[in-house]
């Protein structure tokens, strides 16, 4: 990427007025660019070095954000409801014009409800992501999830087999089917069903238009796509082998919820959400241990568990770029005397920089192991709602599938190329070569 050279300190604008508001800069960084650079500890460093804690970023067609990078400032916006909130009506702009991949967060649709609502109507459509996710056993998490994975890995075997040194993408091939069948599964949805559910939910995510039912971005969430939504829920609702209800059915009838909507609605956010997180940080982790020798080494030999591999990975290359935008709710000096924020303005709370934050971790390459503060999660009450299922579910498909073959990357490391997210960040493709593990 390149960078606008900034003149003056961190704390004067380019007009040379301080404190500097959001449109002073002539020139700002473009947050494309800062989500989809190669080396991203080097842009968050960059950013704190020319800017501080906050930088102002282009979101394009002239819209600005404030991204912060400072993990103090970051854990008291996600905290303190008095502040920001998550109600994207309270921007002070428009959506027009912004780029696809921008719109669904700054034009949040009727399904992303329970991100953007806050205060009493947020935690009761939280709640019922809360209760069925916490009725998920956790044995039954490992064992569902290993099935998965070692079916898909059976059927990369053949592969390896029937085409010695074919390439195959890893997330195409192995990292999306476990996300989307490895949690489906878990909500007691069969296969095709779940297919078809997170297919749904990924059209609706990436919708240009999520706010309005036929729209002109095409949107699937009308009538009729909530009427599909509700049949394939429906049919996963009934109880399961061992008499009791699957997790959708108990999510589809939960009392909080006020009418099949809601219920439809609260399911379409948690296989979106769930989908892209999953994907996120199993691409990662599986990308360190193919260019990583020394994580690899820490790995394989037992020096370093896979729950401490597992958080390395969010310290040191965080699946999550940016938590949901906040907006301000007041004029004032939100994060210190240096800047003014004008209410409505939007803030980015870049929780991939927070990570790599040295007053918070130190600059050691193991510093802050076993240390789970990453902010990966989020904070307050919109922080994620299944850490714990996430990490049983990326762990048991990292070591299922380096316990049966030995992928090499086929392109060299800078060749790595990252889809262009918002939240996270994830490998676009991860072309390697199986080997079969001895004794296989």
């Amino acid at each position: 990427m390149t960078y606008p050279a900034a003149s003056g300190s961190a704390a004067l604008s380019q007009t040379g007025r301080s404190p500097m508001r959001l449109h002073d800069p002539v020139d700002v960084p473009l947050l494309a660019d800062v989500l989809s650079a190669r080396d991203p500890v080097a842009v968050w460093s960059w950013l704190r070095q020319q800017w501080g804690a906050v930088a102002p970023v282009g979101l394009g067609s002239g819209a600005r954000a404030w991204l912060v990078t400072s993990y103090p400032a970051i854990a008291a916006l996600a905290r303190d409801s008095s502040m920001v909130t998550a109600e994207t009506t309270a921007w002070n702009r428009g959506s027009g014009g912004l780029p696809a991949y921008l719109r669904p967060a700054f034009q949040a649709g009727e399904w992303q409800k329970v991100e953007t609502s806050t205060g009493t109507e947020h935690a009761r459509l939280r709640a019922p992501l809360d209760d069925v996710l916490a009725a998920i056993d956790a044995a039954e998490i490992g064992r569902v999830v290993r099935r998965v994975c070692e079916e898909i890995v059976a059927q990369l075997m053949d592969l390896a087999r029937s085409d010695p040194g074919g390439e195959i993408d890893l997330m195409h091939e192995y990292v999306e089917p476990v996300a989307r069948l490895g949690f489906g599964t878990l909500l007691g949805v069969d296969p095709v069903t779940g297919r078809q559910l997170f297919e749904l939910a990924g059209d609706t995510a990436a919708s240009s238009d999520p706010g309005s039912p036929g729209g002109p971005g095409g949107t699937r969430l009308d009538d009729a796509g909530l009427g599909e939504l509700s049949f394939l829920i429906g049919g996963q609702a009934m109880r399961d082998a061992g008499g009791g209800m699957t997790p959708a059915g108990l999510l589809a009838g939960h009392r909080d919820y006020r009418g099949t909507r809601e219920a439809v609605l609260g399911t379409l956010s948690l296989v979106s959400g769930a989908s892209a997180g999953l994907q996120a940080w199993l691409g990662q982790a599986l990308l360190r241990a193919l260019t990583d020798q020394a994580f690899a080494r820490r790995l394989a030999g037992g020096r370093l568990g896979t729950d401490d591999a597992l958080e390395a990975v969010l310290w040191d290359a965080s699946p999550v770029s940016v938590l949901a935008p906040r907006f301000a709710l007041k004029d004032g000096h939100l994060l210190g005397e240096a800047t003014w924020i004008e209410r409505g303005d939007a803030f980015l709370l870049a929780v991939g920089a927070a990570a790599c934050d040295p007053h918070v971790r130190g600059t050691g390459a193991w510093d802050g192991l076993g240390n789970r503060a990453h902010l990966a999660w989020g904070a307050g009450s919109h922080r994620c709602p299944a850490p714990g299922q996430a990490r049983l579910i990326v762990r048991t498909a990292v070591e299922t599938l380096l316990r049966h073959v030995e992928p090499a990357l086929s392109i060299d490391a800078h060749q790595i190329t990252w889809a262009l997210d918002l939240r996270f960040r994830r490998p676009a493709t991860l072309p390697v070569t199986l080997g079969i593990s001895a004794g296989l």
